[in-house]
C-alpha cells in the first residue's frame, strides 16, 4: 500500500496561505497596537487583503479569472463572520486580542478545501 501524494496545489495554497496570514495578521497586530478595536481591525486586516489573497491563492489554483471573485468574496466574507465569532470567543476566555487572534489562525487552513471545490472546481466555461 503506496502513500498518496499530496496535492501540490495544498502545499502551495499553504505557502500562499501563510504570506497572506502574515499579512493579514501584521495589519491586525499595528492597528490593535495603535488603538483601533479588535473587531474593526479583523474587518480591516481581512479587506486589505482579499484582493491580494485572491491573486495568490488564484496562482495556486491556475486561475485568476475575474468571473470567479465573487465566490471568492462569499468565501471570505463567510471567514470574516468565523473569524470574528471564534475572536469574541478567545476574548471571552480573558485571552488577549492578539493571542486570540494567533490561537485560531490554524483554523483557516481548511479555507483550502472550501476554495478547491466552492471558488476554483470548475472553470467558469464548464460551469455555465
Amino acid at each position: 500500500m503506496t502513500m498518496r501524494a499530496l496535492d501540490p496545489r495544498f502545499i502551495g495554497f499553504l505557502i500562499a496561505g501563510g504570506i497572506n496570514t502574515l499579512f493579514g495578521y501584521a495589519v491586525f497586530s499595528g492597528l490593535v497596537l495603535v488603538g483601533v478595536l479588535p473587531h474593526a481591525a479583523v474587518v480591516v486586516s481581512t479587506v486589505s487583503g482579499v484582493l491580494f489573497n485572491f491573486l495568490t491563492i488564484g496562482t495556486v489554483f491556475r486561475s485568476r479569472d475575474p468571473r470567479r471573485l465573487p465566490r471568492f468574496l462569499l468565501v471570505y466574507a463567510a471567514i470574516l463572520g468565523l473569524n470574528m465569532a471564534l475572536l469574541d470567543l478567545g476574548m471571552r476566555a480573558a485571552l488577549s486580542p492578539l493571542l486570540a487572534q494567533a490561537v485560531i489562525l490554524p483554523v483557516f487552513a481548511l479555507t483550502f478545501l472550501v476554495m478547491r471545490r466552492f471558488v476554483f472546481a470548475a472553470s467558469p466555461e464548464q460551469t455555465s
